[in-house]
């Protein structure tokens, strides 16, 4: 058995020639296209299917679906006709031709349906058929099922005849032990000849193994129980117990037939062909971003941090509310130490965190990416005074100023610098002797405020003068205008420098 390589425990469905490598549903790029192949996450070529062989549920596990099988209207609409059918043909001895006729379609419609669930099984069809293919070749296979019966049965009186009791005894329960795979090979190639092969009886047989024999041991005890059945049936109802007793041996017929095409799908590998079962094939098509978890996965697995990198950042445009492809790529920077992708990735995470008003994790998140980039410094002054307000929340003030500290340098232009400056001034006195460095920063705060309002007057005037238009004097020359004369603000913006925070040495 083989099992897929990024999960050990579950069983490989496909096979990628160029990799060497199996793989499970889970595994694979099944993106839609024009051929409707699977492809391979690491290098794109077709997979291989290697059907459920690997991933079947055991049949001796699911004797309850295998009994749930023909209940369904069509199935059991089918077993009560012709169960009907032959009763009628029983009871009604005295039109002979007619009764062996009812009989006759009767046994073999079920024979033909029996079969034909047998087939659909084996190719992965956990669904009974519909029943209108059993009305059509059933009588002949009913000839060529009792002739293969007479065949192995004069086989058997001909053992005993010419070896002896003993041995032609043991060739006997050869024979009845084989009949199980003679009706299996007679059903895959509808010869009769190719069914009493005994080559290719034995070979499937020994294909199988142990599990056969324990299908045997199911066989007989469903026969058993058929039987006990009829005289529990014969006891209670002795006017309609026939009718209830050829119901009971039609459905105990075909969940047999059923579970022998269940043990070739089983053993699909054994046998040499490949078939996926209709259950696996109905299950819900995965999303795009499912694929994409998917090919993380493999690439993480594979140690492709490359590919697996430029895979995260596309998934950062394509899906950008998604908080488990942030979180994951955040984990796995963090983990592997890469300090200079840290240092690019740091703001774009602490923006989503904003953004998804994650508050609880902005300085925590700020705390990891410091230890594995000790100097790192979000380039974004709002996030620099985003951060700065909960550090000084939480009390921790020193990375608070050290965030905000130099910003008229960093972010002139910034609009809310005036704010910036005034948090850094409250951050600095509830720092020990930091008090002059908090008055400068408040005088700091006082200037740019002024410079801002100066700025807005200045720019709210310019938009005055570029509306105000001047028409020219009628019917004489145009008059060029000169430039508008320069209004000062009256107001002068010197900056005072602000000292680096000294800090008490422990």
């Amino acid at each position: 058995m083989d099992y897929c390589k990024y999960h050990p425990m579950d069983g490989a469905t496909y096979y990628c020639r160029q990799c060497d490598i199996h793989q499970c549903d889970c595994c694979v790029n099944d993106e839609k296209n024009k051929r409707h192949t699977l492809h391979c996450f690491l290098c794109d070529s077709v997979l291989e299917s290697l059907g459920s062989a690997n991933t079947v549920t055991p049949f001796w596990r699911r004797l309850n679906e295998a009994f749930k099988y023909p209940l369904n209207s069509s199935s059991m609409s089918l077993i009560v006709i012709t169960s009907l059918l032959s009763v009628i043909a029983v009871v009604m001895p005295f039109l002979w031709v007619l009764s062996l006729v009812l009989y006759l379609f009767a046994a073999g419609a079920m024979l033909k349906y029996s079969f034909t669930c047998l087939e659909r099984t084996a190719l992965g069809e956990m669904k009974a058929p519909d029943v209108m293919e059993a009305y059509q070749g059933g009588i002949k296979l009913l000839f060529q099922l009792i002739l293969i019966t007479i065949v192995m049965t004069v086989f058997a009186g001909l053992a005993v005849y010419f070896v002896g009791v003993a041995l032609g005894g043991v060739l006997g329960v050869i024979a009845a032990v084989s009949f199980p795979a003679v009706l299996i090979r007679f059903a895959q190639t509808e010869n009769m000849f190719a069914a009493l092969n005994p080559i290719a009886a034995i070979g499937l047989i020994t294909a199988i193994g142990l599990p056969y024999g324990l299908l045997i041991v199911f066989m007989l005890i469903m026969i058993t129980s058929v039987g006990v059945l009829h005289e529990w049936i014969g006891a209670i109802l002795p006017a309609g117990g026939v009718l209830v007793q050829s119901v009971v041996s039609n459905f105990y017929t075909v969940v047999m037939f059923h579970l022998m095409g269940y043990m070739l799908f089983q053993y699909q590998q054994e046998l040499g062909y490949s078939a996926r079962s209709d259950e696996d094939d109905e299950q819900s098509e995965r999303s795009d971003l499912e694929r994409v978890n998917a090919n993380m996965d493999v690439l993480l697995k594979e140690g492709d941090y490359e590919r697996l990198v430029g895979l995260y950042y596309q998934a950062f445009k394509q899906f950008p509310n998604e908080a488990n492809f942030f979180d994951r790529f955040f984990e796995l920077l963090y983990v592997c130490k890469k300090q200079t992708l840290m240092a690019d990735y740091g703001l774009t995470y602490l923006e989503f965190l904003l953004r998804k008003k994650r508050f609880d994790k902005l300085t925590s998140t700020f705390k990891q990416i410091t230890l594995l980039v000790p100097d790192y410094l979000p380039d974004s002054p709002a996030m620099r005074v985003q951060l700065a307000t909960f550090l000084r929340q939480q009390g921790d003030l020193k990375p608070a100023v050290k965030m905000l500290n130099g910003m008229h340098k960093l972010y002139p232009d910034y609009a809310d610098l005036p704010a910036a400056y005034t948090l850094l001034a409250e951050c600095l006195g509830d720092l020990p002797n930091m008090q002059a460095q908090a008055d400068k920063c408040r005088q700091m705060a006082m200037q740019l405020t002024r410079r801002a309002e100066a700025k807005k007057v200045e720019l709210e005037l310019q938009r005055q003068a570029r509306q105000t238009t001047v028409a020219p004097p009628t019917g004489g020359p145009k008059v060029r205008r000169g430039p508008p004369a320069a209004i000062s603000s009256g107001l002068t913006l010197e900056l005072v420098p602000l000292e680096s925070p000294v800090v008490d040495k422990a």
